[in-house]
């Protein structure tokens, strides 16, 4: 009886659990190197900044800076172009056209360039035209939020 109790523990055992990942993608480790902007535009920056972070970490990256890191992104835009394009009845800008061009470069670790895309967006922002300035930064964020969808897809696919 004892040995039929052994056999049968020892199948068990065998055939025990253990954790299982079901992660298919080997997640990279990417540091933002450099955004690169041809005038000083600290709202702009900081949108564009926070949209790459976003994209890299809600595609199942990793945005770490260290010895770990594996990839380095470098995002250049060459012209970022904001104009009103409708006014409000206190004839203010109520309606922002805003157009994007920039390269989104990865490099691996010895700073070879491994990927190469230009990104080109149009976006439209239309406010109630009393808040100044304010509505100026939504349309900037408003072409953030299509950069940001843009490299998200790119990430996800590498």
């Amino acid at each position: 009886m004892r040995v039929l109790l052994v056999l049968i523990l020892v199948f068990f055992a065998s055939c025990g659990y253990k954790p299982v990942s079901y992660d298919i993608q080997k997640k990279e480790v990417y540091c933002i190197k450099r955004i690169h902007f041809p005038r000083a535009e600290a709202t702009a920056l900081d949108v564009f900044t926070r949209a790459v972070s976003d994209a890299v970490i809600s595609s199942g990256n990793i945005l770490e800076c260290s010895g770990r890191t594996t990839r380095f992104i470098i995002v250049n835009i060459k012209s970022l172009n904001i104009s009103p394009i409708g006014y409000s009845r206190a004839q203010r800008a109520s309606i922002y056209k805003v157009t994007v061009d920039l390269d989104f470069i990865i490099q691996n670790r010895k700073n070879e360039e491994t990927f190469r895309k230009n990104i080109k967006e149009i976006a439209q922002y239309t406010g109630a035209g009393l808040r100044g300035d304010v509505e100026r930064r939504y349309a900037i964020e408003e072409i953030g939020k299509l950069v940001n969808i843009r490299i998200y897809s790119i990430l996800s696919k590498l």
